[in-house]
Formats: C-alpha cells, structure tokens, sequence
C-alpha cells in the first residue's frame, strides 16, 4: 500500500492536522507506521520475577529479543505477534506484560518512590497501574481508578495477574476525584481517554473509521475537566503527569494551557529525555498561543516500535 493510499484512507482533518503540526517526511514517517503497526514489545514484571529469569525462558525457547535503550525492564520482540507470546508460561503466570514502549513512558517521569500515595485516574486496563507497582516493589499505595464496570474488572484481573498487591482498585468519576482526595496524593497520572491518533493501524480501521472533529472536541471537554481533577487531587510538591496516545494539540497542548492559565501554581518541567522520534512540545497551533513552558512537553511520533504519545510533567508549587 502506497503512502498515497494511506491517505486515501483517513479523514482529511487528520491529514491537515499531521501537515499543520510535521515536516513531510515526518508525515511519511507516521504514515508508514499506520501501515506496518508496531513491532511486539513488552515489560518485564520484576514483582514475580527478574530480568534475568526472562531473557533465560525465551532463549530456551528461540525467542529473538533486544533490549530497549531507554527502558531497562522492556524488551523488544519484534519477529513475534503478542498472540505468539501470549502463549508463553511467563505471560500466563504475569511475569511479563504485553506493553507498548511509549506507554512505558508516563511512569517514568513521575519519579515516584517507595511508600508514595499516587492516584491512577484512567487505569484500565491496568499497564501503567502495575508498572509503577513494581517500580515501588509494592511498598506505598496506588489507588487505581476505573469508571466503566467492565473495563474495572479487567483492571482487577490484571492488577491481580501482576501481583500488584499495593493497588487499591476504585470506580469514581474521574472529575469527582479532585473533591473526594483533596490534595491527598504525593503523585497523579492521568493517562486520559483520547482519539488515538497515536495508535491508528490501517489494517484495523476500527482505529481511524468513527473519528471526527466533533469526537476529538467532546475529549478536549472531558480531558481539561479530568485534568482539573487531578491537579485538585495532588499534594502541594507533589507532580503529575499528563498523557494521551494522540496527536492533536487540541486534546494536548491546548489542555494543559488552559490549566496553566488557571492555576498560577503549576510548573511544567523540563524531562531532559530525546528519541529520534520525539519532539518538544508546541507552543503555538494555528491561530492559538500556547503557554511558553508547554516546549518542555514530549512528543513522540509514531514509529515501528512506538505509538504516538504525549507526556507533560507538572509540578504543584508548595506555596
């Protein structure tokens, strides 16, 4: 399929909007990756089990593998489709988990420690959940919350599966939670439902087919609500992390800038962290400025072994 094709296929605000933001071999790039999907990665569940213990199992059974250079606990398997590994002893038993690299990226730069509170707002099904689980070794509490029953329950099952025993598993509306733990949380994730630009693979045209400009506006609405929330759920001194798996600045950049303008006691840090694939975040779209800080956010475009994401790292002053 030809890169024309590919185009073809989307909807032509998306295409304006890739334009607007990349260089045209930029949007090739992204193009490319919406043809050929993502190479098979995944992370490594120290709670049940050691690096070590991982590479030995799929060298026993011929697995080829590389480490990611910027993750320690993850490994790409990319000659493998996640139905191929799902079949492995390790999966089955949570000692691995099927995870995309740039979903990797958000608990990273919460510098979270040990006997931390830290507050998942959108923690289906349960990725992020348990990989901060383990980067704590379970000491300190995460209170991971899904609104959706069904989408909670398959959270439960994997918090579970992981042996993610500091996990407390909730059902709230998220923009409620800002009044039921009011600056309770010495760390916030906020991973927020999105249009996934990021992730759209043409062979699944689920992932492209339903969006619309109207869609992508209705998140922007529910993401700056959800935002608030978590700011109003966060310690002062404590950080949060703002994250999606889209592209568009108005389910990005535009959100944070709204908080920004708010709260005058925010910061946006700097994360010091650069892929090939990545760039900073904007700080003007279109006809709109942004806050001059939002250049600290990442963005990362879209490749064979990463989907589309967006981090920005904020801080509560302490006065």
């Amino acid at each position: 399929m030809s890169i024309r094709e590919i185009k073809s296929k989307l909807p032509n605000e998306i295409m304006d909007m890739l334009y607007e933001l990349y260089s045209p071999i930029e949007v090739d790039e992204i193009l490319r990756s919406y043809k050929d999907g993502r190479r098979t990665t995944l992370r490594i569940n120290t709670l049940k089990n050691s690096m070590g213990q991982v590479l030995q199992e799929l060298r026993k059974r011929g697995i080829k593998f590389s480490n990611c250079s910027f993750i320690k606990d993850a490994l790409i398997v990319g000659d493998y489709r996640e139905s191929d590994i799902s079949k492995l002893p390790s999966y089955k038993e949570g000692r691995i988990y099927l995870q995309n690299l740039s979903s990797m990226l958000p608990p990273m730069f919460l510098d979270i420690e040990e006997n931390m509170d830290i507050l998942d707002m959108c923690a289906s099904p349960g990725s992020k959940t348990t990989q901060m689980a383990a980067l704590i070794n379970n000491k300190g509490i995460i209170v991971a919350n899904e609104i959706n029953p069904i989408r909670r329950e398959r959270l439960k099952y994997n918090v579970d599966k992981q042996g993610a025993k500091c996990v407390q598993v909730i059902g709230e509306d998220g923009k409620k939670l800002g009044g039921i733990f009011k600056e309770r949380f010495h760390r916030v994730l906020l991973d927020a439902p999105c249009s996934g630009e990021g992730t759209i693979y043409i062979k699944k045209p689920e992932s492209y087919r339903k969006w619309n400009k109207r869609t992508m506006m209705k998140n922007s609405k529910l993401q700056k609500r959800l935002l608030e929330s978590g700011v109003n759920a966060l310690k002062k001194g404590g950080i949060l992390v703002y994250s999606t798996c889209t592209l568009s600045p108005e389910e990005n950049e535009e959100v944070i800038n709204e908080i920004m303008y708010r709260y005058t006691n925010l910061r946006i840090m700097e994360m010091n962290f650069k892929l090939k694939n990545s760039s900073m975040g904007i700080t003007s779209y279109k006809n709109k400025v942004y806050h001059p800080s939002l250049s600290n956010a990442l963005r990362v475009l879209p490749n064979k072994d990463m989907e589309g994401f967006f981090v920005c790292k904020i801080r509560k002053n302490r006065d």
